[in-house]
């Protein structure tokens, strides 16, 4: 590996964590610019991590792992194992507050300005951890 995919590795990940919840809309609304519900965003969250477990495991199956990537997928396995052994009821509360943060006007809908809005803090705040990290690598 290159130094930067291995500076960039934990900043990625950390990004693959989060950001299928802001900037992938739910499949449902058919036109770009739909706004959806908070069943359609919980139902989206719920098979998007069921096949990124799928992927994981996939990938975790593959013998040419190095020691650090196989490391590192089976701790992000072990937070989507974690997340699909909790109950739906606590599952759901944590959905619904992600949902109520991206939804500013709080009309239960989430629009594409709060998506875009919501993306855009996310990027920022990820490309902070990159600085951050990067300062930390020179010291």
């Amino acid at each position: 590996m290159t130094r930067w995919t291995l500076w960039a590795a934990p900043a990625l990940l950390a990004f693959a964590l989060w950001q299928p919840a802001a900037a992938a809309p739910p499949a449902a609304p058919s036109a770009a610019n739909a706004s959806y519900t908070f069943e359609q965003y919980r139902d989206y969250r719920i098979k998007s991590f069921a096949e990124s477990r799928k992927r994981l495991a996939q990938r975790l199956s593959d013998p040419g792992l190095s020691p650090e990537e196989k490391a590192k997928l089976q701790q992000r396995k072990a937070y989507y194992d974690w997340l699909a052994q909790m109950p739906a009821a606590e599952r759901d509360r944590r959905y619904r507050q992600r949902f109520d943060a991206i939804d500013a006007n709080h009309d239960g809908k989430i629009d594409p300005a709060e998506r875009a809005a919501r993306r855009d803090k996310e990027r920022a705040y990820y490309r902070q951890l990159r600085a951050e990290r990067a300062a930390a690598q020179h010291k």
